[in-house]
């Protein structure tokens, strides 16, 4: 009797640790992202989107929908001319499914290629647009 309750109580043990192994190697969601350059932001929804914008823009946004999201997390708009990091801005992702931008100013001078990266909160990219301004 006392054998048989010791090792069901060490099949118990086993099971429970089984079970908590199991639920600590969920996955993370996998975030999916669509980004889109444009020179304005109207309900949520961007406007004015492009591949090329002219010198006198004056301002474009980076437009970001995100799904998949289990929780809040946070994304990073990493803004980048000719090679050169000129800004990176931290957004929220408050849903599963969450659109957020931000916008850059650039002034005249500022022409050339240019890309914004949408980085993950573990620092993988998730989304590249590139754009020109000027030329």
């Amino acid at each position: 009797m006392k054998r048989a309750f010791g090792c069901a109580l060490m099949m118990s043990m086993l099971l429970f640790s089984v079970m908590l192994w199991a639920q600590e190697e969920k996955p993370a969601a996998a975030l999916t992202v669509e980004a889109k350059a444009c020179t304005g932001v109207q309900d949520r929804m961007p406007v004015g989107e492009s591949a090329t914008f002219p010198a006198t823009v004056g301002q474009v946004y980076l437009w970001t929908k995100i799904t998949g999201a289990s929780g809040e997390t946070a994304v990073r708009h990493v803004w980048v001319h000719d090679g050169k990091e000129m800004a990176t801005v931290d957004l929220p992702v408050k849903t599963a499914a969450y659109r957020t931008w931000s916008a850059k100013k650039i002034p005249p001078s500022w022409t050339g290629s240019w890309e914004v990266r949408v980085v993950g909160p573990d620092g993988t990219t998730l989304a590249t647009v590139p754009f020109t301004v000027g030329e």
